[in-house]
């Protein structure tokens, strides 16, 4: 079961205010939720939604009331055939009374039916056997933690790992331009450093945009974070990180075994406080096994060419679970391009820099974006940024 974390710390695009759970009994009945009765409005922010299907009115106050507590629009309708698809799809839960119990167990399955009649919410429940009875007030409180985190699931950020199939391909710097990009566009991003090596390009980066006075945020890296106790939380590592340009950085030492359990605990952290993270891998294979589930996507940076081809096999190999995309970057092989890349591995292209040979080169991470833009290349990161659900077309 996962830890739930300090909500009033999340700091999301969507701009929910989350409270704990533990203060619905403190709130009045004076708040004023997101409710919608009417046709689904826009939801292109990701905002979470609760839908109710309910006549009562005493219920459909305190659902509402629930929805305020946990970050949620609420959107009522009186009865199933006045449901959208569109609102429906968008919900994080679904939530009827004993009286607009579903009949099919389509529509049954996952709904909490919830009601101030506990023997009417049993009765329901005995003749729809797939919903889940919520008798008030007995259960409001597991309902409102129930509700929370699954608003709070959907407000996670990405998580995306760029992998280098080989070294020099540029995979650092690349990792960079994706987190400039989303800083750019107003997002908060958090760039982890997990092929932290003496002269990294991110650890240069930080140690020279320090020595010029122009971090800011706290001291946190990789040996900082090895001496922190129990669960890292998102506000203490929202708090801690240096912050460079709108991205929060963690860079340190070279990395070791041990690592990986500090990049998962970075990472769980990372995506409940941030848009995006965007860990840079590097070639540690072992890295990005151990982060498991916790990657949404995965980027390999490598050449066109038949050992780039392999190489960016056994990378993807390391992540079977993960959706990869490949990058390509440097001069290309005859007879190897992106469609035979593409062909080879069975992964989309999504970004081809096969001209932009100074990727794979450049000295200042930092100036690979200017340079980026520069050339035009801006639209290229904001496509791929998009291919991966991060953001809008």
């Amino acid at each position: 079961m996962r830890n739930t974390p300090d909500p009033p710390q999340i700091s999301k695009s969507t701009r929910c205010r989350f409270r704990h759970p533990s203060t619905l009994s403190a709130m009045t009945r004076t708040a004023a939720p997101t409710v919608s009765t009417g046709p689904p409005a826009s939801n292109a922010q990701g905002e979470p939604v609760l839908l109710l299907v309910a006549e009562d009115q005493r219920l459909r106050d305190d659902i509402a009331l629930i929805a305020a507590v946990v970050g949620a629009r609420l959107e009522l309708r009186l009865r199933w055939n006045q449901v959208e698809d569109a609102v429906s799809e968008a919900a994080v839960a679904v939530l009827c009374s004993a009286q607009t119990a579903p009949r099919t167990a389509a529509l049954a399955d996952e709904c909490l039916l919830v009601g101030h009649d506990t023997e009417a919410v049993w009765a329901a429940v005995a003749a729809n056997p797939g919903l889940s009875p919520v008798p008030l007030p007995a259960a409001e409180k597991w309902l409102t933690e129930h509700l929370f985190a699954k608003v709070l699931d959907r407000a996670q950020g990405r998580v995306i790992a760029v992998a280098g199939a080989a070294g020099g391909v540029g995979a650092t710097t690349f990792t960079y331009l994706c987190a400039a990009e989303l800083a750019v566009r107003g997002q908060s991003p958090l760039m982890l450093d997990a092929a932290s090596a003496p002269g990294s390009g991110i650890s240069d980066l930080v140690r020279t945009a320090r020595s010029r006075g122009t971090l800011t945020g706290g001291m946190l890296d990789w040996q900082e974070l090895k001496g922190i106790e129990g669960e890292l939380s998102s506000a203490q590592l929202q708090g801690s990180v240096p912050l460079l340009d709108g991205i929060g950085v963690l860079t340190g030492p070279p990395a070791s075994r041990r690592s990986v359990v500090r990049l998962n605990a970075a990472v769980v952290a990372g995506r409940r406080a941030y848009d995006a993270v965007v860990v840079d891998v590097g070639q540690q294979t072992e890295a990005l096994t151990g982060l498991g589930e916790n990657v949404d996507e995965l980027l390999v940076v490598t050449r066109a060419s038949r050992r780039g081809a392999a190489a960016a096999a056994e990378m993807i190999s390391s992540a079977p679970q993960r959706r990869s995309r490949l990058v390509i970057n440097g001069g290309a092989e005859p007879g190897w391009g992106a469609a035979e890349m593409q062909d080879a591995l069975g992964v989309p292209v999504v970004a081809d820099l096969a001209v932009q040979k100074w990727l794979a080169r450049s000295d200042d991470i930092s100036e690979a974006y200017g340079l980026l833009r520069n050339r035009r290349g801006a639209r290229l990161i904001a496509d791929l940024l998009h291919a991966v659900g991060v953001v809008n077309a």
